[in-house]
């Protein structure tokens, strides 16, 4: 509704509208665990001893491979999975909005086009 309400608004007022869509493929399984822990520390100030060990192996044809520590990713489908997806993506400039998870879209309004582009490129 945001989205849609911002174009119409700005297109009624007889200006230009940019939007670009961002989405993240595969989004739960990029989050870099070291990043994500220095930014629940930093950003959000919680500290001590955070698991966020997984462990996974790949099983080929029916043969298992060996167990190997996952570096990336958080569990998708789990509320904390998805409360760490957003806490990864937080500091994503707040001129990108609305966003959703792994969904983000940058808009920009203006009666001059090339502004329009500027800023929607920029971001």
């Amino acid at each position: 509704m945001i989205l849609t309400e911002t174009i119409k608004q700005g297109l009624i007022s007889g200006n230009k509208a940019g939007v670009v869509f961002f989405y993240f493929t595969d989004a739960f399984s990029i989050v870099d665990k070291k990043c994500l822990l220095h930014k629940i520390a930093k950003v959000f100030g919680i500290t001590g001893k955070l698991f966020l060990h997984r462990w996974a192996k790949v099983k080929v044809n029916g043969h298992l491979g060996e167990w190997i520590e996952s570096l990336f990713g958080t569990s998708a489908g789990t509320n904390l999975g998805l409360l760490l997806f957003i806490m990864y993506l937080h500091d994503i400039p707040k001129s990108i909005f609305p966003k959703f998870v792994d969904d983000l879209v940058a808009i920009a309004v203006d009666s001059d086009v090339k502004k329009v582009g500027d800023a929607t490129y920029s971001r």
